[in-house]
C-alpha cells in the first residue's frame, strides 16, 4: 500500500470510529509502530486528525446545533444516562444543572420523594425540575443563548460564584485522554469552568459518540471529575484508563 492510500485509509476509519488506537491500526496496516506514529504525525500537520493518548482523534468542527436537533441524537443512551445521574442526588442537597439534553433527561427524572435544591443556568431545565414541588428551583442571571435555552455571561458566572453546591452535574463536547474535558462554545465553556469550581463533586453525563473527541476550549483536567457516567459503548481503552485515574465509570 502506498503511503498516500495509507493516510487515505487511516482518515476513512477515523472518519467511522471517531477515536482509534494504535493497536487498532497495526491490525489494520502491516507497517511498524514508528511508521505509523509518522503518519499520524504528517496528517496532524496537514490539519486532518488531532493526535492523542496511543492513537488519533478524529476532527470535529465547531457547528452551532440546535437544540431540537441536539436532543434526537443518542436519545436511548442519553434517557438511560439520565435515570442513571437521577439516583446520585440525595435529601436537602444543593445541586447544579448545567445546560444539555443528558441533563435534560436528568431533569425528567429528579427525585419527587424528599427536597433539595436545583441551580441551573438553563430555562428549559429550570422549568422540567419545577414541575416537582419538592425541588426549590434557583435560575441564574445572565445573556440567554437561546439555541441551548441558556444564560450566559459575567452576570451569570458572578450568580454562581456566589453559591456552593454538593454536586454537579456536567454535559460537554468531548472527552480525550491527554486533553481532558472540553467544549465547542467559549460562553458556555465560561459557565461550566464556574460550576465546576462551585462544586464539590463533578458528575459528568457524556454518552460514547462523545469520547475521544476534542473541541479547542478546555473545561477541566481528568482529575478533576469524580465520576462519568456513559453507555455501554464507550471504547475499552478509556473506560480502564478512565478507572485507573481514579474515576468512578458508570456504565448504562
Amino acid at each position: 500500500m502506498l503511503v498516500a492510500e495509507r493516510h487515505a485509509k487511516i482518515l476513512e476509519v477515523l472518519e467511522e470510529k471517531n477515536a482509534v488506537t494504535l493497536d487498532e491500526f497495526k491490525k489494520i496496516f502491516s507497517v511498524s509502530e514508528s511508521t505509523l506514529r509518522n503518519d499520524l504525525r504528517t496528517l496532524e500537520e496537514l490539519n486532518k486528525l488531532h493526535r492523542s493518548h496511543g492513537g488519533a482523534l478524529k476532527i470535529v468542527k465547531d457547528i452551532e446545533v440546535p437544540y431540537s436537533q441536539r436532543s434526537l441524537s443518542n436519545h436511548q443512551e442519553k434517557e438511560r444516562i439520565g435515570r442513571e445521574a437521577a439516583k446520585r442526588i440525595i435529601p436537602f442537597e444543593t445541586v447544579y444543572l448545567d445546560a444539555g439534553t443528558t441533563i435534560m433527561e436528568l431533569a425528567k427524572s429528579l427525585p419527587s420523594d424528599f427536597e433539595f435544591n436545583v441551580v441551573t443556568s438553563a430555562l428549559n431545565i429550570a422549568t422540567m425540575s419545577s414541575k416537582n414541588s419538592n425541588i426549590s428551583v434557583h435560575v441564574t442571571g445572565g445573556l440567554l443563548r437561546p439555541t441551548l435555552h441558556e444564560l450566559v455571561g459575567p452576570k451569570c458566572i458572578q450568580s454562581i460564584k456566589e453559591i456552593r453546591a454538593q454536586k454537579l452535574f456536567l454535559c460537554a463536547s468531548g472527552l480525550d485522554l491527554d486533553r481532558g474535558v472540553t467544549e465547542n462554545h467559549i460562553f458556555s465553556a465560561e459557565v461550566k469552568k464556574a460550576m465546576i469550581d462551585s462544586s464539590e463533586q463533578v458528575i459528568l453525563l457524556l454518552d460514547s459518540s462523545k469520547i475521544g473527541k476534542y473541541f479547542f476550549t478546555n473545561l477541566a483536567p481528568l482529575q478533576r471529575v469524580d465520576v462519568l457516567i456513559t453507555d455501554v459503548n464507550i471504547p475499552e481503552h478509556y473506560d480502564r484508563s478512565l478507572q485507573e485515574l481514579g474515576i468512578e465509570v458508570v456504565k448504562v
